[in-house]
């Protein structure tokens, strides 16, 4: 089953929720361990149970991932249909034809390592791939060399690759760049360091359609829980 990941944002968010996008990361610099003895196909299936709009797997030596973890991952969601992304350094169309055939219905790209022009040839090879292209900005900088491509799927990260994710911990550091991305892509998604459900409601009040959380998930007691209660939307006379 084809599974494309802006569909199914904006299909969420039409419904009154808010769409996260759970995400497996097996490791951080700064939290350590975060699968604890737990397989990324169970930690999969309670972020399912709970509605996650979409899944994420960090796949990065960096942070402790392979590639056998997306394949794991997209095993278990496949049967509900829900996308996956798959979160690497994705340089070259051979990773991107390596993603796929493991599971990925999404890949990251991120402007940080990537020049303009090259971004661009990786956005249209996903396209044609039936992937969507999930590009990743932390300045105003990285936002200028942007393709504008309705595919796209924006995720303003709330934390710095070349801190490696050391930098402070908050969800509402992408904030300032929201005006200045809207219209570059099919969907704004808030990216890292975000742990509450007034958070979560904040950022998507000032403009974003979903968001991206994996450390909050994977350290909460009840990742099926913390998935439903992020998901929540919440009237402003509450």
């Amino acid at each position: 089953m084809e599974s494309n990941m802006l569909k199914r944002i904006l299909e969420v968010k039409s419904q009154d929720l808010i769409p996260v996008l759970a995400e497996v990361k097996p490791s951080s610099p700064n939290k350590g361990d975060l699968l604890r003895n737990r397989s990324v196909a169970d930690i999969t299936r309670a972020y399912v149970e709970g509605g996650a709009a979409c899944l994420s797997i960090v796949t990065g030596r960096w942070f402790g991932g392979n590639i056998g973890m997306l394949a794991e991952m997209a095993e278990v969601a496949k049967e509900s249909g829900i996308p996956v992304l798959r979160k690497d350094l994705i340089v070259n169309k051979e990773q991107l034809k390596e993603s796929k055939a493991n599971g990925a219905n999404a890949v990251l790209l991120t402007t940080k390592i990537l020049q303009a022009q090259h971004l661009e040839k990786l956005v249209l090879a996903c396209v044609d791939m039936d992937m969507t292209p999930f590009i990743e900005v932390a300045t105003p900088k990285e936002i200028e060399q942007l393709p504008s491509h309705n595919a796209i799927v924006l995720g303003i990260t709330n934390r710095d690759i070349g801190q490696k994710e050391m930098d402070v911990d908050s969800g509402l550091k992408g904030i300032s760049l929201i005006e200045s991305v809207k219209g570059k892509a099919g969907a704004i998604i808030s990216a890292s360091g975000i742990s509450t459900n007034a958070e979560a409601n904040l950022l998507m009040r000032v403009g974003f359609d979903g968001l991206l959380v994996g450390t909050s998930l994977l350290e909460a007691e009840d990742p099926t829980q913390a998935v439903r209660d992020l998901s929540k939307v919440r009237v402003a006379s509450e």
